[in-house]
């Protein structure tokens, strides 16, 4: 019997003749791109054309805006994640407001009169809202101008009514979500609130009741999106996620995703809730007072994460510029020692450059200990996890590329060991793997004991770790 396998060639043809056929199984060489699909979750408004729970492919910002209406939780995200990353290929699927919940609200209430024009300075979740006030106007009068300049920006996550100098402001969704938008005045220096007037901002209802994450997985099914930003970051959501992605990981699906999620509030607030949380696939961004809101910020990361993991999932992104999320004033900025302190309560770290970009400084998992308890740094940095799913990607790609319908003989074997040797010394030139030689030591292919069929490959790759701190001692002389 021959030994060369034809896939189009018939056995024991008599007609004379010649005839070729064409195989790919050694066209590719080196390793293969793994290409990245981003999805971003959050909430639509009523205005959105788009119903929720479907899937939508999107690469511009009016289409998120008609799809999931304009001023929506996810238009918003979409137009961040563009803004950080137009090259990865992105999806949206949209979340409808839980019918119980509440929106959030917040007052801004006016005295005057003013006894000279100036301007008023609001910034709402990174946008300025300037209000011009002539000399001698009411409160009454500003309020109704203020209402008047916010309604006129439809961009924005809420809206705006005014009676007897009174503003209020109203989330457009309902839902948690809404209690971590920033809203401040004279956030820039030189600002100031004209002469004879008063202007007090106060949260008055706080929103409550979120739409149920795990609606989205279904509705995905097992399409892989390798970067997910997540509109909302409660516990419960967070939860969601980390159980979903956690499924998709493992070896029946193999689908792994990461998902980003902000998280707002002072040091201590932030690394209380970061104590709870202790997931492999999901990542928290911490902010406080931050202008640019947790849902964009979490759309921004994951989508230079995205752009960069994609290029060498191995390599560190720290330094790496966030484009679109506004840096906090520097009061209300993370000081290095709760930075450090953060990295060791689930949360990744950023930090300002002197030209007042936000940058990321570490990105790690909410994974903290093992399941007896004990602190566990093995699935700490999102890199691991990245490069891991490459090792296995590029694997199974090279093995079903090169032994299509193959039989199962000790030839097969020794050809798959070569394989796996030869993959490994890729690995090993791309930089993302060490110590080819101990992997070739470690390496076991063996047929299994009960199934005729089955070939078992134990394999033990030795990483490569990012060099993220150097320390140097000096020992001068007189």
């Amino acid at each position: 019997m021959t030994s060369i396998a034809f896939d189009q060639i018939p056995a024991g043809q008599r007609l004379p003749g010649s005839q070729v056929e064409f195989s790919n199984v050694r066209a590719l060489q080196g390793l293969p791109v793994a290409e990245q699909k981003r999805l971003i979750i959050g909430q639509r408004t009523s205005a959105g054309t788009v119903a929720a729970l479907t899937v939508r492919r999107i690469s511009r910002v009016d289409e998120a805006n008609a799809w999931f209406g304009r001023g929506s939780q996810l238009a918003a995200m979409v137009a961040a994640a563009l803004a950080a990353n137009s090259q990865t290929e992105m999806w949206a699927i949209a979340l409808d407001d839980n019918a119980e919940g509440t929106a959030a609200q917040w007052t801004i209430t006016l005295t005057g009169p003013s006894s000279a024009a100036g301007t008023l300075s609001y910034l709402i979740g990174g946008v300025p809202v300037p209000v011009a006030v002539a000399s001698g106007a009411s409160a009454t009068t500003m309020a109704t101008a203020v209402a008047a300049a916010i309604n006129a920006k439809p961009d924005l996550p809420l809206t705006a009514t005014s009676s007897s100098g009174v503003v209020t402001l109203t989330f457009r969704h309902k839902g948690t979500i809404g209690n971590d938008l920033y809203i401040t005045q004279n956030h820039y220096d030189g600002e100031a609130l004209p002469a004879g007037v008063t202007s007090a901002i106060a949260a008055t209802t706080a929103g409550a009741t979120d739409p149920d994450l795990s609606t989205v997985w279904a509705a995905i099914g097992d399409e892989q999106y390798q970067t997910i930003a997540l509109g909302l970051n409660s516990g419960t959501a967070l939860s969601a996620a980390d159980t979903e992605l956690a499924s998709r990981w493992g070896p029946q699906r193999q689908i792994f995703g990461r998902a980003f999620a902000g998280t707002v509030g002072s040091f201590s607030t932030v690394t209380t809730f970061g104590a709870t949380r202790n997931g492999i696939f999901t990542t928290l961004i911490p902010s406080y007072k931050m202008p640019t809101p947790p849902w964009c910020v979490a759309a921004a990361f994951a989508s230079v994460y995205a752009f960069h993991v994609q290029i060498d999932p191995a390599r560190p992104f720290t330094g790496l510029t966030v484009p679109g999320v506004m840096a906090p004033r520097p009061e209300h900025r993370y000081i290095r020692t709760e930075r450090e302190q953060m990295l060791s309560s689930a949360l990744s770290a950023w930090k300002v450059t002197a030209g007042g970009e936000v940058a990321i400084e570490r990105l790690i998992s909410t994974y903290r200990v093992n399941t007896l308890g004990y602190a566990d740094i093995s699935w700490l940095d999102v890199n691991t996890t990245a490069t891991l799913d490459y090792y296995r990607f590029s694997l199974r790609s090279r093995i079903e590329a090169k032994f299509p319908r193959a039989k199962l003989t000790d030839d097969t074997l020794r050809s798959i060991r070569a394989e796996i040797i030869a993959l490994a010394q890729d690995w090993y030139d791309a930089g993302l793997m060490e110590d080819v030689a101990g992997f070739i030591a470690r390496l076991v292919i063996e047929r299994d004991a009960a199934n005729p069929t089955q070939l078992n490959v134990l394999m033990a790759p030795d990483t490569v770790n990012g060099l993220l701190q150097f320390a140097a001692r000096v020992e001068f002389i007189l």
